[in-house]
């Protein structure tokens, strides 16, 4: 399976989510550390993938289940394990995780991002994220800018949690 997405980002940060599970409000005077602390602690409970994309655009994120990505170029790349529950993840961005992380009532997705979805089997998922450019070059606005690969896992005691303490590549 690949399927192909684009996803706004007006504040340099993307990701995949278990909405079923992740744990959005902070507090309704939240900072910007008050949020990474949840997103990192949401990222070990293998809730949420999130990454630093380097800059504000609409990006192009492809999603595959097959045992290879497309391409074998890309600038960066991480691998982290995330939990499906109710068979589907989610694509998010910071907006949409900071509002939810300051109101209560915020129930995710929000409209604009309920289509942007992945439908899976519920299980333990290896996951394989790249960036194919590097953020300070304008790629083609048709060229994919993310590629991400999901692997169900078989047997979870052949992997390491989750232990990051920080967003992915976030330099701050």
């Amino acid at each position: 399976m690949y399927r192909n997405y684009k996803i706004s980002d007006d504040s340099g940060f993307m990701g995949i989510a278990n909405l079923n599970k992740y744990e959005s409000f902070v507090d309704s005077n939240w900072d910007f550390e008050m949020l990474k602390k949840r997103i990192v602690d949401q990222i070990n409970l293998n809730n949420i993938l999130f990454w630093s994309t380097g800059r504000e655009d609409i990006w192009n994120v492809q999603v595959t289940t097959s045992a290879n990505l497309a391409s074998n170029n890309f600038y960066r790349i991480e691998e982290g394990l995330i939990e499906v529950t109710d068979e589907k993840l989610y694509l998010v961005n910071y907006e949409t995780l900071s509002m939810a992380a300051q109101f209560k009532h915020i129930k995710l997705p929000e409209d604009h991002l309920t289509e942007l979805y992945i439908e899976l089997e519920n299980g333990f998922y290896l996951v394989e994220l790249r960036q194919t450019t590097k953020p300070t070059e304008v790629a083609n606005k048709e060229d994919v800018d993310f590629e991400i690969r999901l692997e169900i896992i078989e047997d979870e005691s052949d992997y390491y949690p989750n232990n990051f303490g920080n967003i992915f590549w976030n330099v701050k």
